[in-house]
């Protein structure tokens, strides 16, 4: 019997605990996002992330890029958002206009107030397992916590990572790595076959391709858990990177799409914009 494992139901109880914070700090919490407002998918997130946070506390400033934006014109909107003391977080939603060079502008947030962790400097300290407080990509870092609250174990596991992205891939194999699961990372150059000899040992897959449907039951071992990242339209459904159907009987645990990984993105997005300001008021108490 395959466990659905329930974003929705997790980032709700994650929510309630971010509103609880909110309402104990005594300066507002504000989150600032740069968004490029020609990309349909940027502006419908940017606003289901707007509504959230009201219903939480915390304020948005949401920042429409200019038609003729450059990366240098971006960066110099980061470096007034960092020098503003309103500002707890901000948020540079991907993609970008073409041409503007994301891990750049990604960059220059200051780290202090990296609400998505895309930085080089806190990416630097994800990957060597820093100690000290650092905010994670909320993609992955949602998915972590997902795991976390089904009690699934990870130590020593076998864990496949398909996708390499800044937001999603490389990060979560650090997260895995760091949660000491032995952990592949495969990408559009990993061969089929290859692939497919990975998927069969993993004890723990998570997948993020933007490809409809792309894993099937029969590339799975039993009892593997499924974490799929993937949201695409078919036909005006919405579909995950997994065949969900396919998978039934053989996974142990699986996210569905909808109502899995991506409500636990905005959960934990909203969650590290609440450490950040946090973090701030213990530097400045």
């Amino acid at each position: 019997m395959t466990e659905i494992l329930d974003g929705a139901a997790v980032a709700k109880l994650t929510n309630v605990q971010t509103a609880e914070r909110v309402a104990q700090l005594d300066k507002p919490v504000t989150l600032a996002v740069i968004y490029d407002p020609k990309n349909d998918g940027s502006r419908l997130y940017v606003g289901m992330k707007s509504k959230k946070a009201s219903a939480l506390g915390i304020q948005t400033r949401d920042i429409p890029t200019d038609a003729n934006a450059t990366t240098q014109s971006i960066i110099s909107l980061v470096e007034q958002l960092n020098a503003d003391d309103t500002i707890s977080g901000i948020l540079v939603q991907s993609p970008l206009a073409k041409g503007v060079k994301e891990r750049e502008v990604f960059s220059a947030v200051a780290p202090h107030k990296d609400a998505d962790g895309l930085g080089a400097t806190v990416q630097g300290m994800l990957f060597g397992d820093a100690p000290s407080d650092y905010t994670v990509a909320a993609t992955p870092q949602g998915v972590m916590s997902l795991l976390k609250h089904y009690d699934i174990e990870l130590t020593g596991k076998k864990a496949l990572v398909i996708g390499r992205s800044q937001l999603f891939g490389r990060p979560m194999f650090a997260l895995l790595t760091n949660a000491d699961a032995t952990v592949t990372l495969a990408h559009r150059y990993t061969s089929s076959e290859t692939l497919k000899s990975y998927l069969k040992m993993a004890d723990i897959v998570v997948v993020g391709v933007g490809i409809p449907e792309f894993i099937q039951g029969t590339d799975l071992k039993q009892g593997v858990t499924v974490i799929d990242v993937g949201m695409n339209y078919v036909d005006g459904k919405a579909v995950g990177d997994v065949d969900f159907q396919s998978v039934q009987g053989i996974a142990d645990f699986i996210t569905p799409v909808p109502g899995g990984v991506g409500p636990m993105t905005i959960a934990t997005l909203l969650e590290n914009t609440v450490t950040l300001a946090e973090n701030y008021s213990v530097k400045n108490s």
